[in-house]
C-alpha cells in the first residue's frame, strides 16, 4: 500500500474554491488528515532549556541509515548554531508540536513514501515575543536506493513556473490581497527588498495529496514577495496542473495515484534502532549477574514499556539457565560478558583473566547464538593487566544504583535519578527481586524527565570502542567519551 501523508504546516484560514480554468479546483488552507505511519517510521523529539529554547520533532526511517544520518547532521547544525558551539543534549520533558512564544521550533515529517522515494517536510519557525519573525518550509525527495535528493522545484516544469505563479496568485488573492510589506516581518535576506519571490524561493514546499492533487505551501505572496500573515497551503486539481509538472513529478504523481507500495529498507532490530545520543538525552539501563528467574520477570516489564537494555551475564548462571539467556537475546536486548564466576579480575593472572572471559563467551554463545561484544569486570575492578587481557571493550558505569545494598526501591530509585545525566550508563542487578520491582517506576521517571532509554551499542554508536579500553558514559563530562 502507498503511504502518503500531507501535513499542512499553517494556521487554518477560511476554506474557499477559486474558479480557474475548468476542471481546475484550487482550495486554500485545506489540510488532508494525518494517516497512520508504518512502524518503520520512528518519532523523536527533544528541546533545550533557557528563555528562548529550541524544540524539534522528527521522524527516522528504520534501516535507512543514510537518510537518518543526513537528518541528524541538519538538526545538529541548527542546535549547534543556536548554542553558539557544540550542542549538549538536555534531559527535559519534550513538548512535541508546541510552537514556542520565543525560540525556534523545528518539525520534520515524512509526507510521502512510495517505491524507493521518500518525501520529507522540514519546517523551521523563529518566534520573538509571540511574533513569527522567520519561517522556512521545505519539502525534499530522496531515493533511498541511490541517496539522491531532489528539491521541490524538481517536481515542476521550469518552463511553466510563471503559469504556476499566476495560478497561485489568483488563488490566494481573495484571501490575501496585495499589500505593502509589514515592517515587523521584512523579506528574507536572500530575497529582494521589492518584487516577486524567485522561483526557487517560491517552490520550496511542493507535494502531492493522496489523490494526486498538487499541494504547495507558500510564505510569501507570489505576485509581490510580501510575507503573508500566515503560511498558506494551496491544493490544485491534478488535471488543471498536468502541464506544470516535470517528468519526475509526473512519475511520482503516477506512483501516488496508482498506490505503488513503499519499498521500506530492512528494519534495524529495535535494540539497535537509530538514535543519536549527541542530539537527544540518552541513558543506558544495564543489569549485572543474571540470568535467573528475576530476569524473566524483568523481561516482561521491559517489553511492556518498549525498552531495550544491556545484560552483563555470568557464564555460570548462563549454563544453569540457558533458556532465560536465550529469551533475553530473542527479545532484542544486548547480552554482554560478566566473566564466568565473578572474580576480581585485577587479582588474577593474564591467563586466568582470559579463561574467565572466554568461559563466559562460550557459554553465552552456546545458549543464545550471540557472541558478546563487551565485557564488564566484576566490581568494576580493572587495571593495565586486565585491559591487556580481556580482549573486549570494558563497559563500566557512571551511575551506581547500589540496589544490592538497600534492596529497597525507595532508596535506590532516588539515588539513580539524582545521578543520571545525558549519556549515562546505569548499573543495576537483575538477580534481586527488589530491583525488578522498581523498574517500571524507574522507566516512567526517566522517560518523564526526557531520557531515551538505549542499549550500550546505541549509546556508543559512531564511536570506535577499543578492546581493553574502559567506557563509562557518553558526552563531554569528565571521564566520558565524546561522540563528535
Amino acid at each position: 500500500m502507498v503511504i502518503v501523508l500531507l501535513v499542512a504546516a499553517c494556521v487554518p484560514i477560511t476554506t474557499q474554491t477559486a474558479p480557474l480554468a475548468p476542471p481546475a479546483i484550487a482550495v486554500v488552507g485545506a489540510a488532508p488528515s494525518k494517516i497512520a505511519l508504518p512502524t518503520s517510521f520512528l518519532d523523536m523529539t527533544t528541546r533545550t532549556s533557557g528563555s528562548t529554547p529550541t524544540v524539534a520533532t522528527w521522524q527516522y526511517i528504520s534501516g535507512a541509515e543514510t537518510f537518518n544520518s543526513k537528518l541528524d547532521a541538519r538538526l545538529l547544525g541548527i542546535f549547534d548554531a543556536r548554542a553558539g558551539g557544540r550542542h549538549e543534549p538536555s534531559a527535559l520533558p519534550a513538548t512535541p508540536g508546541a510552537l514556542l512564544a520565543d525560540g525556534v521550533s523545528v518539525t520534520h515529517d515524512i509526507v510521502l513514501a512510495t517505491g524507493s522515494t521518500v518525501g520529507s517536510r522540514f519546517v523551521q519557525t523563529t518566534m520573538n515575543d509571540g511574533v513569527r519573525t522567520a519561517r522556512r518550509d521545505e519539502v525534499t525527495y530522496e531515493d533511498l536506493s541511490t541517496g539522491v535528493v531532489t528539491g521541490s522545484a524538481g517536481l515542476i516544469n521550469p518552463a511553466k513556473t510563471s503559469t504556476l505563479r499566476t495560478i497561485l496568485g489568483d488563488t490566494i488573492g481573495p484571501a490575501f490581497p496585495s499589500q505593502p510589506p509589514v515592517p515587523a516581518q521584512p523579506p528574507a535576506p536572500t530575497q529582494p527588498a521589492h518584487g516577486p519571490v524567485s522561483d526557487a524561493g517560491l517552490l520550496t514546499a511542493v507535494a502531492f495529496t493522496p489523490t494526486g492533487n498538487l499541494s504547495i505551501t507558500i510564505n510569501q505572496d507570489p505576485r509581490t514577495g510580501v510575507s503573508l500573515p500566515e503560511p498558506v497551503t494551496v491544493n490544485l486539481n491534478a488535471d488543471a496542473t498536468a502541464e506544470v509538472i516535470s517528468p519526475m513529478g509526473r512519475t511520482l504523481r503516477t506512483a501516488v495515484i496508482g498506490g505503488v507500495p513503499f519499498h521500506a529498507p530492512p528494519p534495524t532490530p529495535a535494540g539497535l534502532a537509530h538514535i543519536n545520543c549527541d542530539l537527544v538525552a540518552c541513558a543506558a539501563l544495564s543489569y549485572d549477574d543474571g540470568p535467573n528467574a528475576q530476569t524473566t520477570r524483568l523481561l516482561a516489564i521491559l517489553e511492556r514499556h518498549k525498552v531495550f537494555a544491556t545484560f552483563f551475564q555470568q557464564g555460570g548462571y548462563v549454563r544453569a539457565n540457558p533458556s532465560v539467556a536465550k529469551a533475553v537475546a530473542a527479545a532484542g536486548h544486548t547480552i554482554a560478558n560478566h566473566t564466568m564466576s565473578h572474580p576480581y579480575l585485577s587479582k588474577l593472572s593474564p591467563a586466568s583473566i582470559e579463561n574467565e572471559v572466554k568461559g563466559a563467551q562460550d557459554a553465552i554463545e552456546k545458549a543464545t547464538g550471540t557472541v558478546p561484544a563487551y565485557v564488564r569486570p566484576p566490581y568494576g575492578a580493572t587495571n593495565k593487566t586486565v585491559a591487556a587481557s580481556v580482549g573486549l571493550p570494558q563497559i563500566i558505569w557512571d551511575v551506581d544504583s547500589l540496589d544490592w545494598q538497600s534492596k529497597n526501591k525507595s532508596v535506590f530509585l532516588p539515588r539513580i535519578m539524582s545521578l543520571v545525566k545525558p549519556g549515562s550508563i546505569i548499573l543495576q542487578h537483575d538477580v534481586h527481586a527488589a530491583t525488578v520491582d522498581g523498574q517500571a517506576e524507574l522507566i516512567a521517571q526517566l522517560k518523564g524527565k526526557g531520557f531515551y532509554l538505549v542499549t550500550v551499542p546505541q549509546l556508543f554508536a559512531g564511536i570506535d570502542l577499543k578492546p581493553g579500553a574502559s567506557y563509562k558514559c557518553r558526552g563531554t563530562a569528565p571521564g566520558c567519551v565524546a561522540g563528535r
